[in-house]
């Protein structure tokens, strides 16, 4: 049995790679909001359906690659699920796949798709990330940026979970009452 556990690092972002992430998280921003506004406006909230309606539009308006508009629709189906009331996406953060993020273990760097092209950028990890991200695969991270202008990954691992102890048996029994009572010849009372 596993359970997914976010790994948070900071990366390390030289400057000429800073103007690409922030269009990248700009554009992302603009796709969810005009997701929304269409969602919003045919009151449309299944993945599939949303999917026909904004796709195209999303791709060709903000530039974003095909993965970034699948996951921005995403993130505006899960946000609504989450809050029922969602106003603006701000350029914070863009939600990454298997095809937009990767994980390079030896040099601890990761791999990302941005608008304009993939890059590579070094982690400030230490030991227990280490031993979280460990011969790991994973398959979708979170990009984002703080008010301080510093640079995160998030990274989803699937982590091995065992049980505690050995559950003892246990009797259960329902003290339900559907009849309080029967007659003799089987109507029933329930007390009311």
């Amino acid at each position: 049995m596993t359970q997914p556990l976010t790994v948070r690092c900071q990366l390390i972002v030289p400057a000429n790679f800073r103007q690409d992430i922030d269009e990248t998280l700009v554009g992302f921003a603009d796709g969810c909001n005009q997701i929304l506004a269409v969602a919003k406006r045919d009151d449309c909230w299944n993945t599939t359906k949303l999917h026909h309606k904004v796709y195209k539009p999303t791709k060709e308006s903000t530039g974003l690659k095909a993965n970034h508009v699948c996951q921005a629709i995403r993130r505006v189906i899960n946000q609504r699920k989450a809050t029922k009331q969602i106003h603006k996406f701000r350029p914070t953060s863009i939600s990454l796949d298997a095809r937009t993020f990767k994980y390079i273990e030896d040099r601890q760097e990761i791999g990302v798709t941005l608008k304009s092209k993939r890059i590579n950028l070094k982690m400030k990890i230490g030991g227990y990330q280490i031993a979280l991200l460990k011969s790991q695969t994973p398959k979708s991270a979170t990009l984002s940026k703080n008010r301080q202008g510093d640079y995160y990954i998030n990274i989803v691992v699937e982590v091995p979970t065992q049980p505690k102890n050995k559950t003892p048996r246990v009797l259960g029994v329902d003290v339900g009452l559907r009849d309080i009572a029967s007659t003799s010849t089987g109507k029933s009372w329930d007390g009311q």
